[in-house]
Parts: structure tokens; C-alpha cells; sequence
């Protein structure tokens, strides 16, 4: 607080790890994102996608799961989009390095992969086992 004054300053919030929101609590999802898209389990398959493949182009996924959650909104806002636009979307500015933009370029293509994958799987039916036991219903 200053002297003199009533009302307190504005304090410095430091960045949080995952979602933005919350700080060392439980995360939860960015509102303009949260209907369509679970972003705790996306959050999860780059882990161990990062663990398990190969580290995620752009410094890991601290940094680039900034980039991750700006691909699934745009995707969600623009769904006509051509991947030339959506990438365009990502490489906004013009101070970014030509390795940056491969960087985000890679991740793009990570990103757009992973979600076509994910609504493919979302539109398949689920296959119903066959019963192998005449009269009784095993479903």
C-alpha cells in the first residue's frame, strides 16, 4: 500500500503452468474454450507425448502450450478456415525468427493432426461387441 492511500497497488501475478487461471489451485479451462475441447486431458496427451515421442518443437511444452490452446480456439471460431489462414492465425507479427516460425509451423501441424484425429474418433460409432451367448444379453 501506498502512504496516503486507501486502495491497494497492483499486485505482479506471475504466469501459471497450465491453464492461466488459478495459480497453484486446481486448473480449470479457459472459458472461451471449454465446451468443445477438454483441456486437462489435451494437456495430458502432450505430456506424455513429450515424455514418450519427442519433445515438442519450441522449447517444450510450457512454451507451447500457449500455442496449442490459440490452435484450438481459433479452430473452434474459424472452422472454415484454410490451413494457410489458420496458420497465419499462429504466425501473427512479424518479429519472429525464421527457426520460430519452422517451430510453430511443426507444432501447427502436431496440433491440426491431433484434432482431426480426436474429432475423427468423435464422429466413428462405438462398435458393440457381439453376443456370444445365445439368450442372454450381454450388452
Amino acid at each position: 500500500m501506498l502512504l496516503g492511500h486507501s486502495v491497494r497497488m497492483a499486485q505482479h501475478t506471475p504466469p501459471t503452468r497450465l491453464f492461466g487461471i488459478g495459480g497453484p489451485r486446481r486448473p480449470r479451462q479457459a472459458l472461451s474454450v471449454a465446451p468443445a475441447i477438454d483441456l486437462q486431458g489435451e494437456y495430458q496427451f502432450w505430456q506424455v507425448y513429450e515424455r514418450v515421442v519427442r519433445p515438442l518443437p519450441g522449447g517444450g511444452l510450457r512454451r507451447a502450450w500457449l500455442v496449442c490452446q490459440k490452435v484450438y480456439r481459433d479452430r473452434l471460431r474459424f472452422p472454415h478456415d484454410t490451413r494457410e489462414a489458420a496458420l497465419a492465425r499462429v504466425l501473427f507479427g512479424s518479429n519472429s525468427t525464421p527457426e520460430r516460425a519452422a517451430e510453430l509451423r511443426d507444432l501447427f501441424g502436431l496440433v491440426s493432426r491431433r484434432m482431426a484425429s480426436v474429432a475423427v474418433r468423435r464422429q466413428a460409432p462405438i462398435p458393440r461387441k457381439a453376443n456370444h451367448w445365445p439368450g442372454i444379453d450381454t450388452r
